[in-house]
């Protein structure tokens, strides 16, 4: 059995783990049945925390031996005393890698039974971050990819937390055998034919025989890099601070003057830091170059369009336009005329129009209701604030609306003669006098969210 001193490495770890966070009213272990989140819990259970410990197992069916450590968990957690949650989920692939579907999986479980009292650990060791930063190292990842694995982060109401990531396995490994833990072994580990696992069994050992401190080298880059991320972050918080980024009718928008003004380098972090704010696909670098060739003309073409993933970004007087992508194919599908509307919420163009009673300024509303539909070619319209006549493509050019909205304002007809033209206004001699008024509230779907 190997010698291990007076007081467990692992021990000493989690018990100052578990004092920097007295927040923590429940340990919940993502527990595998393998090796590190077998040791994860027994030390937990060492500890002798006046707090909940409990266990979740989610067995994704991917082996025929799955059922089998569902029952090896069950046996465990029973001989030591913890709660343990199973779950059986079915692993979608949907073009994905299966590590990847596995994986959504198995955090859609995790994220069920998480509170705000609730801490979720994992069994990552700094052997996992040597082989994550090989992995990342390989996609030619950024400082944020390389700042490797987090030691914890937001998850659902609580938190995610890897109290173990200083440690080795092989550490773990010897705590095992001094406790005399059985543990599974998965299969699939030792198969070359993931990448991750070519990493552990061929990649790795050989890089150890010549660096053997390779483990804490690539934890303190990960180190560096996290620090410089966080720099990175800050410069963009500042730069997205002066362009003044604001939400839109449909998306939105940021001064291009501004942008256009910084280094490639800074408007290229901006953008990554505004698409992430609103949860959308960040730019890779091709994308940012089509963005300057577009956009740092002196009179971008408000035509012009950079997608990406699920984003589009546009221009339009002086301002850059972040859209998701679903809402740039919502806009191409023109909606489909309605009759004898009288105000009741109907979809319209990837969005919904309404009809709201106000006090004052509002339009009347005809007996039978409006019949709304989209602007008609040479069409003219007569607003109840102007002089005189106009066309209605001149109007909605003076309204400022953007581009690639003018064609799917809804427009309210009564027998042929223009009402209302969207929220925008309503026309000479619909005004409501003595009676309700209304006015029209478009409402078009912001994000992906």
């Amino acid at each position: 059995m190997p010698q291990l001193s007076e007081t467990s490495l692992v021990l000493d770890t989690l018990r100052r783990f578990v004092v920097e966070h007295p927040q923590v009213k429940r340990w919940l272990v993502a527990y595998s049945g393998g090796l590190d989140s077998s040791v994860l819990l027994k030390a937990l259970r060492e500890l002798q925390l006046d707090v909940e410990v409990e266990a979740v197992h989610v067995n994704h069916g991917l082996s025929d031996h799955a059922n089998a450590w569902q029952d090896h968990c069950q046996r465990c957690c029973q001989e030591l005393g913890v709660k343990l949650h199973t779950q059986s989920v079915e692993v979608q692939r949907q073009g994905r890698g299966l590590e990847d579907a596995a994986r959504e999986a198995r955090y859609s479980v995790f994220e069920s039974l998480m509170d705000a009292d609730t801490a979720l650990l994992l069994g990552h060791h700094a052997d996992d971050q040597a082989e994550t930063l090989m992995m990342r190292l390989m996609r030619g990842s950024g400082t944020r990819g390389m700042a490797g694995i987090q030691a914890s982060r937001p998850l659902a109401q609580g938190i995610l937390c890897r109290p173990l990531l200083s440690l080795e396995q092989e550490q773990l490994r010897q705590q095992a055998q001094a406790w005399q833990l059985r543990w599974i072994d998965d299969e699939s580990n030792d198969s070359d034919a993931f990448d991750r696992n070519f990493l552990r069994l061929a990649v790795i050992p050989a890089l150890k025989q010549r660096w053997p401190h390779l483990a804490q080298r690539a934890a303190q880059t990960a180190h560096w890099c996290r620090e410089a991320d966080q720099l990175v972050l800050e410069v963009a918080a500042e730069d997205l601070a002066r362009v003044q980024p604001r939400s839109e009718r449909l998306g939105a928008s940021l001064d291009w003057t501004v942008w256009r003004d910084l280094s490639d380098y800074r408007r290229g972090n901006l953008l990554r830091l505004w698409c992430e704010s609103q949860r959308l696909d960040l730019p890779e670098r091709v994308h940012l170059d089509e963005l300057s060739t577009q956009f740092l003309r002196q009179s971008p073409d408000s035509s012009g369009e950079v997608c990406w993933g699920n984003v589009c970004i546009r221009y339009f007087r002086q301002r850059l336009y972040c859209l998701a992508a679903d809402a740039s194919v919502s806009l191409a599908e023109l909606p489909k005329p309605i009759e004898g509307w009288l105000g009741e919420p109907m979809a319209w163009g990837g969005g919904e129009i309404s009809l709201q009673p106000v006090a004052e300024g509002g339009f009347r509303l005809p007996r039978e209701g409006f019949d709304v539909s989209l602007r008609e070619a040479g069409e003219r319209c007569h607003p109840s604030w102007r002089d005189r006549s106009q066309t209605l493509k001149k109007l909605l050019q003076e309204s400022q609306l953007e581009p690639w909205l003018r064609g799917i304002v809804p427009c309210l007809r009564e027998r042929h003669q223009l009402a209302v033209v969207g929220d925008l206004w309503h026309c000479q001699g619909w005004q409501a006098e003595g009676e309700r008024g209304y006015r029209l509230h478009w409402q078009l779907r912001r994000s992906l969210s």
